[in-house]
């Protein structure tokens, strides 16, 4: 008997081929083998995304140094975890983003009557009250739409950045690389949990959606301080000097930024 995939010569008692690792197949396909092998592999607890996943929420830092430490074969891979949980977070937000918009206006309409009414006392009779809360209500469903098709997509873009700054921040003894790897699969298992609380959000209140952004926060700090076996008072630690480093940086980017305008307006006068 050979191997079906590499032609490898096997035994009758083999399930696997130690030369490429196939599976041993003699049973002919069926729609019932094939309702099963997808139901196995793709919603089994068994499965690399289940088992990264489950990872991901009861114990990061096992994941983290398994997957550096070279246990490749039983975690899904960083970059595809990323992707996948991605796109499930740009369909979520696309999805039900008429729903939020809609329920984010009900919600801030109260606040935007209270402000207008502030403007009003302050500024007096010729204040359009009404020209006021349109306003108030179009810039919230504007920038809320921008940030539910934009704001997971330029994560992933600054994915990179946030590495170096981690890099920077917790140092040895992880490389640059490594710290791209823990970040991938820290972004992916925030991204399905926002995207799981914004669903809930829709049918609950908005305000939750912003919340989970400190979970974020703390993830992060969690996950970190658990790889680096920091105290509670070492990870606030190095939480603020990551923040720092990147305030700093956004802030000589905006400098940058500035003079270039500037010298750009020069040569141009």
């Amino acid at each position: 008997m050979t191997c079906k995939n590499c032609s490898h010569i096997l035994y009758e008692h083999h399930l696997f081929c130690n030369q490429c690792g196939g599976k041993v197949v003699r049973k002919r396909i069926t729609v019932k083998t094939l309702l099963t092998d997808f139901f196995t592999n793709v919603f089994g607890w068994d499965n690399k995304f289940f088992v990264t996943t489950r990872m991901l929420l009861l114990k990061p830092h096992i994941l983290f140094e398994e997957y550096i430490g070279g246990a490749r074969k039983k975690y899904m891979k960083p970059m595809a975890m990323l992707v996948l949980c991605a796109a499930f977070s740009l369909f979520c937000f696309n999805f039900f983003a008429d729903d939020y918009i809609a329920l984010n206006i009900n919600t801030n309409a109260k606040t935007g009557e209270i402000m207008a009414g502030m403007m009003k006392d302050k500024l007096g009779d010729d204040f359009d009250v009404e020209t006021f809360k349109k306003e108030q209500l179009a810039f919230i469903a504007k920038s809320t739409s921008f940030t539910l098709k934009y704001f997971n997509l330029l994560v992933v873009f600054m994915l990179p950045l946030y590495a170096f700054i981690a890099f920077l921040t917790y140092r040895k003894p992880y490389n640059y690389g490594e710290h791209l790897v823990v970040n991938c699969y820290i972004q992916s298992f925030t991204f399905l949990f926002t995207s799981l609380v914004f669903v809930l959000s829709v049918f609950t209140n908005p305000g939750l959606y912003a919340l989970s952004m400190l979970f974020v926060i703390f993830y992060y700090t969690y996950a970190y301080g658990k790889l680096y076996k920091l105290s509670f008072a070492g990870a606030i630690l190095k939480l603020l000097i990551f923040c720092g480093i990147l305030v700093a940086g956004a802030l000589l980017l905006g400098v940058f930024g500035f003079l270039f305008g500037v010298l750009i307006r020069i040569l141009n006068s």
